[in-house]
């Protein structure tokens, strides 16, 4: 846990979409805290302090100590679910845990491809990035900002699994060992030009052919007719 950072929250007591509006024109946003069988309560937060989490290399995993404005303790936390604007992207709504910092949690980690495949720098092939985080289960003050995978020696379709991801000691991935990270995928190939067909000429005094539609006319039986 960041031993400095500390979230300042105040408390609320009003909600709806009105309320909520009000509390982002006076450039608070909406949060709740929860957790540890303990009552929720509603409290708002300065966006500013949200943002500053936000940018740490931890993110949303960021450890820290909520304090309620106007009481003296203070107590582990971190982000749970960040609602955000589908149009500006802005914070909206906030959920907080409370935390034990005795008791494992279960949180989604970050993955980081390390050097650069050989199938990718040597033959023109593409990294195709799959999945981009993992579960783990650990202690809070154990997770990790990231996770590390060396692709460097990756040829064209070889790939790196969950299963070879750099693992501190104390954390465990949930996800099955062998779903696939990244893998190699030759370059595409590039489209072929389609060719014009070119129509056979014309002889000199020769008269196209003419396809006739319609009823084809029995010449034979025109004859016996007139008769």
């Amino acid at each position: 846990m960041s031993e400095t950072l500390v979230v300042e929250v105040e408390s609320r007591e009003q909600t709806g979409k009105n309320a909520n509006r009000r509390l982002r024109r006076q450039y608070r946003i909406p949060a709740v805290v929860y957790g540890l069988d303990q009552p929720a309560f509603l409290v708002s937060v300065s966006p500013r302090k949200l943002s500053e989490i936000l940018h740490l290399e931890s993110g949303r995993n960021t450890i820290f100590s909520l304090s309620l404005v106007g009481e003296d303790q203070t107590r582990a936390a971190m982000i749970k679910d960040l609602q955000r604007d589908p149009v500006s992207d802005d914070p909206i709504h906030v959920d907080f845990i409370r935390l034990d910092l005795s008791k494992k949690i279960t949180v989604r980690v970050p993955v980081r491809l390390v050097e650069v495949a050989v199938g990718v720098k040597n033959d023109g092939g593409v990294m195709d990035f799959i999945h981009r985080d993992v579960q783990v289960e650990c202690l809070p003050n154990d997770i990790p900002e990231h996770l590390d995978v060396d692709v460097s020696g990756l040829h064209i379709n070889q790939h790196v699994s969950v299963a070879d991801l750099v693992v501190g000691a104390g954390v465990d991935v949930l996800d099955d060992a062998n779903s696939v990270i990244a893998v190699v995928v030759p370059p595409k190939a590039e489209e072929e030009a389609v060719e014009e067909v070119e129509e056979e000429p014309v002889e000199d005094g020769a008269e196209p052919e003419v396809i006739k539609k319609g009823k084809g006319v029995d010449e034979g039986a025109d004859a016996g007719e007139d008769g």
